[in-house]
């Protein structure tokens, strides 16, 4: 008999407990901005990246551009003769 009793207070308590819904829907969080997360620094690496290399790229195009000129003994002007 005890037994039973101690089913029936269990299986009703669990019942209980399991029909308690959430209470009022919590507001979410906003998410954090990258730059405040340990990740900030490295979110405008690839672009720093990309513009040295870009810089670097233009003074060898430069040089290299000089260099010709000079070979060439200057900036030409007029066409060749055919």
């Amino acid at each position: 008999m005890r037994m039973c009793v101690t089913i029936v207070w269990l299986s009703t308590a669990l019942a209980l407990a399991g029909c308690g819904g959430p209470g009022e829907p919590e507001q979410e969080e906003e998410p954090m901005r990258v730059e405040d997360t340990a990740f900030g620094p490295l979110v405008g690496t690839p672009k720093k990246v990309e513009q040295r290399t870009d810089a670097a790229a233009e003074q060898h195009r430069d040089a290299m551009n000089r260099r010709l000129e000079e070979d060439e003994g200057g900036a030409r002007d007029e066409q060749p003769a055919d």
